[in-house]
């Protein structure tokens, strides 16, 4: 079984991004996948100034983000960080950041120190010229 290790959820634009902070968050979604049965089998060849993360390594990660999200019925408060294309950018401390804070809540979640309960409801939605009254 995986293990869990506390997240980064500090990340400053002058942060380097290391072979480190890769294994630590790919290890908690790890950790997380395999505690809720969710098959998934982390890139973790990566060393300190020879491995080049891909743009699919990067939404490999932020795919299954989601994917865990649908599985908790995460009804917490989070962040969204677009998908990576080729010869785009990386992640940014932004990015890093919700991902990081996406896994800390994830575990919370799990150990019932969040609540799993929709806990977020809207008594009126705008669309348009109409008002439509419900739960978002």
């Amino acid at each position: 079984m995986p293990t869990w290790t506390t997240p980064k959820t500090d990340w400053q634009g002058s942060d380097y991004f290391m072979a480190a902070d890769w294994l630590r968050i790919v290890g908690n979604v790890e950790y997380i996948a395999d505690s809720l049965g969710v098959a998934y089998t982390p890139f973790t060849a990566v060393t300190d100034g020879q491995t080049l993360l891909t743009s699919q390594d990067r939404n490999n990660v932020t795919d299954m983000l989601e994917t865990l999200c649908i599985a908790l019925n995460a009804s917490w408060n989070r962040g969204y960080v677009l998908p990576r294309t080729d010869y785009g950018s990386a992640w940014n401390s932004k990015d890093l950041n919700i991902i990081e804070n996406m896994l800390l809540s994830m575990k919370e979640q799990l150990d019932g120190e969040l609540s799993d309960k929709v806990e977020y409801y809207t008594d009126e939605i705008f669309c348009g010229d109409s008002i439509s009254v419900g739960l978002l």
